[in-house]
Protein backbone atom coordinates (compact mmCIF):
# COMPACT_ATOMS: atom_id res chain seq x y z
CA UNK A 1 0.00 0.00 0.00
CA UNK A 2 1.13 3.33 -1.41
CA UNK A 3 -0.09 6.69 -0.45
CA UNK A 4 -1.86 7.25 -3.67
CA UNK A 5 -4.08 4.29 -2.57
CA UNK A 6 -4.72 6.04 0.84
CA UNK A 7 -5.76 9.05 -0.72
CA UNK A 8 -7.67 7.65 -3.65
CA UNK A 9 -9.15 5.87 -0.67
CA UNK A 10 -10.56 9.34 0.85
CA UNK A 11 -11.60 10.43 -2.66
CA UNK A 12 -13.57 7.60 -3.54
CA UNK A 13 -14.85 7.18 0.11
CA UNK A 14 -13.97 3.70 0.29
CA UNK A 15 -12.44 1.05 3.32
CA UNK A 16 -8.84 -0.13 3.19
CA UNK A 17 -8.03 -3.15 5.35
CA UNK A 18 -6.84 -1.95 8.55
CA UNK A 19 -3.95 -3.91 9.19
CA UNK A 20 -2.23 -2.64 5.69
CA UNK A 21 -2.94 1.26 6.61
CA UNK A 22 -1.55 0.85 10.06
CA UNK A 23 1.54 -0.83 8.44
CA UNK A 24 1.61 2.18 5.97
CA UNK A 25 1.08 4.77 9.00
CA UNK A 26 3.61 3.45 10.62
CA UNK A 27 6.75 4.63 8.30
CA UNK A 28 4.63 7.98 6.70
CA UNK A 29 4.05 11.06 8.52
CA UNK A 30 1.89 12.61 5.81
CA UNK A 31 -0.79 10.03 5.61
CA UNK A 32 -0.80 9.78 9.65
CA UNK A 33 -1.77 13.38 9.23
CA UNK A 34 -5.04 12.38 7.41
CA UNK A 35 -5.90 10.50 9.90
CA UNK A 36 -5.72 12.20 12.68
CA UNK A 37 -9.01 13.45 14.64
CA UNK A 38 -10.99 10.25 13.04
CA UNK A 39 -9.81 11.14 9.34
CA UNK A 40 -10.90 14.53 9.87
CA UNK A 41 -8.14 16.60 7.42
CA UNK A 42 -8.19 13.20 4.97
CA UNK A 43 -12.30 13.81 4.33
CA UNK A 44 -11.73 17.82 4.47
CA UNK A 45 -9.23 17.90 1.66
CA UNK A 46 -11.11 15.20 -0.41
CA UNK A 47 -14.01 17.01 -0.52
CA UNK A 48 -11.56 20.15 -1.63
CA UNK A 49 -11.04 18.58 -4.08
CA UNK A 50 -13.90 17.49 -5.62
CA UNK A 51 -13.73 20.24 -7.91
CA UNK A 52 -10.71 18.69 -9.90
CA UNK A 53 -11.81 15.50 -9.98
CA UNK A 54 -12.72 15.56 -13.88
CA UNK A 55 -9.09 16.13 -14.04
CA UNK A 56 -7.29 13.08 -12.12
CA UNK A 57 -3.35 14.22 -13.31
CA UNK A 58 -3.92 17.38 -11.33
CA UNK A 59 -5.80 15.63 -8.42
CA UNK A 60 -2.70 14.54 -6.16
CA UNK A 61 -0.79 17.86 -7.20
CA UNK A 62 -3.77 19.84 -5.77
CA UNK A 63 -3.64 17.49 -2.66
CA UNK A 64 -0.30 17.64 -1.82
CA UNK A 65 -0.61 21.71 -1.93
CA UNK A 66 -3.91 21.52 0.68
CA UNK A 67 -1.60 19.08 2.98
CA UNK A 68 1.42 21.58 2.64
CA UNK A 69 -0.40 23.64 4.08
CA UNK A 70 -1.91 22.04 7.21
CA UNK A 71 1.78 20.75 8.35
CA UNK A 72 4.45 22.52 9.11
CA UNK A 73 5.45 24.92 11.69
CA UNK A 74 3.51 27.87 10.33
CA UNK A 75 0.36 25.33 10.61
CA UNK A 76 0.67 24.88 13.97
CA UNK A 77 1.05 28.57 14.59
CA UNK A 78 -2.38 29.09 12.57
CA UNK A 79 -4.11 26.37 14.39
CA UNK A 80 -3.69 28.35 18.10
CA UNK A 81 -6.65 29.37 19.72
CA UNK A 82 -7.18 32.98 18.96
CA UNK A 83 -6.90 33.94 22.41
CA UNK A 84 -3.43 32.22 22.39
CA UNK A 85 -2.41 33.79 19.18
CA UNK A 86 -3.04 37.23 20.30
CA UNK A 87 -1.05 36.74 23.46
CA UNK A 88 1.67 34.92 21.95
CA UNK A 89 1.87 38.29 19.81
CA UNK A 90 1.14 40.94 22.38
CA UNK A 91 3.73 39.54 24.83
CA UNK A 92 6.70 39.94 21.78
CA UNK A 93 5.07 43.41 21.13
CA UNK A 94 5.48 44.66 24.72
CA UNK A 95 8.67 43.77 25.04
CA UNK A 96 9.97 45.27 21.88
CA UNK A 97 8.49 48.91 23.45
CA UNK A 98 10.23 48.23 26.71
CA UNK A 99 13.58 46.93 25.96
CA UNK A 100 13.38 50.00 22.51
CA UNK A 101 11.84 52.40 24.31
CA UNK A 102 12.12 52.25 28.14
CA UNK A 103 15.37 50.76 28.85
CA UNK A 104 16.92 52.33 25.88
CA UNK A 105 14.84 55.47 26.73
CA UNK A 106 15.28 59.30 25.66
CA UNK A 107 17.65 61.47 27.57
CA UNK A 108 14.99 63.93 28.13
CA UNK A 109 12.40 61.68 29.49
CA UNK A 110 12.68 63.18 33.22
CA UNK A 111 11.47 66.48 31.59
CA UNK A 112 9.13 64.87 29.47
CA UNK A 113 5.16 65.83 30.72
CA UNK A 114 3.81 62.96 32.59
CA UNK A 115 0.29 63.70 31.35
CA UNK A 116 1.59 62.99 27.88
CA UNK A 117 3.58 60.29 28.70
CA UNK A 118 0.42 58.30 30.19
CA UNK A 119 -2.24 59.84 27.00
CA UNK A 120 0.22 58.67 24.82
CA UNK A 121 0.99 54.77 25.98
CA UNK A 122 -3.02 54.61 26.52
CA UNK A 123 -4.07 56.39 23.13
CA UNK A 124 -1.54 54.03 21.28
CA UNK A 125 -1.70 50.79 23.04
CA UNK A 126 -5.40 50.75 22.97
CA UNK A 127 -4.97 51.51 19.21
CA UNK A 128 -2.73 48.63 18.99
CA UNK A 129 -4.44 46.17 20.51
CA UNK A 130 -8.21 46.66 18.70
CA UNK A 131 -5.65 46.36 15.60
CA UNK A 132 -3.95 43.18 16.26
CA UNK A 133 -7.77 42.06 18.05
CA UNK A 134 -9.34 42.26 14.43
CA UNK A 135 -6.41 41.11 12.63
CA UNK A 136 -6.32 38.04 14.92
CA UNK A 137 -10.80 37.40 15.44
CA UNK A 138 -12.44 34.67 14.07
CA UNK A 139 -15.29 36.68 12.74
CA UNK A 140 -16.09 36.76 8.83
CA UNK A 141 -12.78 38.05 7.02
CA UNK A 142 -14.45 40.93 4.81
CA UNK A 143 -12.04 43.32 2.75
CA UNK A 144 -14.74 46.08 3.56
CA UNK A 145 -12.69 49.24 3.54
CA UNK A 146 -15.23 50.92 6.14
CA UNK A 147 -14.17 48.42 8.77
CA UNK A 148 -10.93 49.49 9.74
CA UNK A 149 -10.31 53.23 7.33
CA UNK A 150 -11.09 55.08 10.97
CA UNK A 151 -8.20 52.67 12.23
CA UNK A 152 -5.80 53.25 9.81
CA UNK A 153 -5.90 57.03 9.12
CA UNK A 154 -5.54 57.31 13.06
CA UNK A 155 -2.36 54.92 12.72
CA UNK A 156 -0.91 57.26 10.06
CA UNK A 157 -1.95 60.77 10.96
CA UNK A 158 -1.03 61.00 14.67
CA UNK A 159 2.45 60.44 13.86
CA UNK A 160 2.87 63.02 11.68
CA UNK A 161 0.29 65.40 13.61
CA UNK A 162 3.03 64.31 16.93
CA UNK A 163 5.70 66.37 14.79
CA UNK A 164 4.62 69.66 15.10
CA UNK A 165 4.42 69.09 19.23
CA UNK A 166 7.20 68.57 20.60
CA UNK A 167 7.70 67.27 23.88
CA UNK A 168 10.05 69.46 26.15
CA UNK A 169 12.31 72.20 25.16
CA UNK A 170 14.88 70.50 24.77
CA UNK A 171 13.58 68.33 21.74
CA UNK A 172 11.59 71.66 20.48
CA UNK A 173 15.52 72.81 19.51
CA UNK A 174 17.06 69.63 18.21
CA UNK A 175 18.58 69.27 14.63
CA UNK A 176 16.87 67.49 11.99
CA UNK A 177 19.89 64.87 11.59
CA UNK A 178 19.57 61.43 12.62
CA UNK A 179 16.33 60.07 10.73
CA UNK A 180 17.29 57.28 9.09
CA UNK A 181 19.10 56.26 11.98
CA UNK A 182 15.74 56.46 14.25
CA UNK A 183 13.39 54.85 11.14
CA UNK A 184 16.21 51.54 11.32
CA UNK A 185 15.85 51.68 14.75
CA UNK A 186 12.21 51.03 14.58
CA UNK A 187 11.96 49.23 11.50
CA UNK A 188 14.06 46.67 13.18
CA UNK A 189 12.65 46.31 16.06
CA UNK A 190 8.95 45.75 14.66
CA UNK A 191 10.37 43.27 11.66
CA UNK A 192 10.35 40.62 14.32
CA UNK A 193 6.70 41.73 14.98
CA UNK A 194 5.54 41.62 11.53
CA UNK A 195 7.03 38.33 10.60
CA UNK A 196 4.57 36.89 13.69
CA UNK A 197 1.55 38.24 12.33
CA UNK A 198 2.23 36.85 8.89
CA UNK A 199 3.01 33.40 11.15
CA UNK A 200 -0.65 33.36 13.13
CA UNK A 201 -2.51 35.21 9.45
CA UNK A 202 -4.88 32.14 8.59
CA UNK A 203 -5.53 33.76 5.13
CA UNK A 204 -3.64 31.62 2.18
CA UNK A 205 -2.89 35.36 0.10
CA UNK A 206 -2.76 38.20 1.83
CA UNK A 207 -5.83 40.51 2.67
CA UNK A 208 -6.68 44.09 2.08
CA UNK A 209 -7.42 43.28 6.17
CA UNK A 210 -4.15 42.13 6.99
CA UNK A 211 -2.48 44.85 4.80
CA UNK A 212 -4.47 47.63 6.54
CA UNK A 213 -4.54 46.43 10.36
CA UNK A 214 -1.07 45.29 10.20
CA UNK A 215 0.31 48.07 9.07
CA UNK A 216 -1.60 50.20 11.59
CA UNK A 217 -0.31 47.93 14.28
CA UNK A 218 3.52 48.22 13.05
CA UNK A 219 3.15 51.71 12.81
CA UNK A 220 2.12 52.85 15.71
CA UNK A 221 4.57 50.04 17.35
CA UNK A 222 7.72 51.87 16.02
CA UNK A 223 6.20 55.20 16.48
CA UNK A 224 5.60 54.62 20.31
CA UNK A 225 9.33 52.86 20.72
CA UNK A 226 10.86 55.86 19.25
CA UNK A 227 8.48 58.43 21.19
CA UNK A 228 10.39 56.88 24.34
CA UNK A 229 13.52 56.52 22.41
CA UNK A 230 14.20 58.97 20.63
CA UNK A 231 14.46 62.84 22.13
CA UNK A 232 14.67 64.98 18.71
CA UNK A 233 11.46 67.34 18.64
CA UNK A 234 12.27 68.34 15.26
CA UNK A 235 9.24 68.03 13.06
CA UNK A 236 11.04 67.02 9.63
CA UNK A 237 13.00 64.52 11.95
CA UNK A 238 9.89 63.15 12.94
CA UNK A 239 8.28 63.15 9.54
CA UNK A 240 11.09 61.48 7.95
CA UNK A 241 12.29 59.00 11.01
CA UNK A 242 9.33 58.67 12.91
CA UNK A 243 6.02 59.14 11.19
CA UNK A 244 7.12 57.39 7.94
CA UNK A 245 7.33 53.92 9.32
CA UNK A 246 3.46 53.45 9.01
CA UNK A 247 3.61 54.74 5.45
CA UNK A 248 6.11 52.20 4.70
CA UNK A 249 4.87 49.19 6.53
CA UNK A 250 1.57 50.00 4.55
CA UNK A 251 3.62 50.09 1.00
CA UNK A 252 5.71 47.32 2.02
CA UNK A 253 2.54 44.77 2.99
CA UNK A 254 0.72 46.32 -0.39
CA UNK A 255 3.41 45.14 -2.72
CA UNK A 256 3.64 41.68 -0.45
CA UNK A 257 -0.19 40.97 -1.19
CA UNK A 258 -0.07 42.13 -4.94
CA UNK A 259 2.99 39.40 -4.95
CA UNK A 260 0.88 36.78 -3.86
CA UNK A 261 -1.65 37.38 -5.58
CA UNK A 262 0.19 37.54 -8.85
CA UNK A 263 2.04 33.96 -7.53
CA UNK A 264 -1.91 32.55 -7.49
Amino acid sequence: MDCSTIRDAFVNDAALPAGEVQDHLASCAECRDLYQNGGELGRNLALGASTAVAFPDDLFGLLEQKLARETGPRAWLRSRPSGLRFLLLLLPLLAAVIVGGVLRHRADLDEYPLQRVLMLLSIYLVAILIALGKELSEAPRGDAFRDYWALLVFALGVPILAAFAPATELSSQAHPGGALGCFGYGALLTLPIALLIWGFDRDDRVSLRTVCLSAAALGLSANLMLELHCGNGNAQHVLLGHASLGIVWLAALSVTRLLTHLRK
